[in-house]
């Protein structure tokens, strides 16, 4: 199934050489979770502060039960700080 990853400020760098700004649209075997797709693109999962499945909030408690279906957009960004 096929899927499109967004990855925000220092996450980009774990996005496929071929990706177009900060997104990917990704083929995923049926039944994939977050948190699995985390671990097969070797992201960090202290890294990932916010989780959104199609604009939802995913809790990063939740990853690993957050299953992604054909057309889903999963966005991820970092803890960001600012002063």
């Amino acid at each position: 199934m096929r899927i499109t990853l967004k990855l925000f400020a220092t996450l980009s760098r774990h996005l496929p050489a071929a990706a177009r700004r900060n997104e990917a649209v990704l083929t995923v075997e049926q039944g994939t979770t977050v948190g699995r797709l985390l671990d097969e693109l070797a992201i960090p999962r202290a890294e990932v502060h916010i989780a959104l499945v199609n604009g939802r909030h995913v809790d990063v408690e939740a990853l690993d039960s957050a299953s992604l279906a054909e057309g889903d957009t999963l966005a991820l960004w970092p803890p960001v700080g600012g002063g």
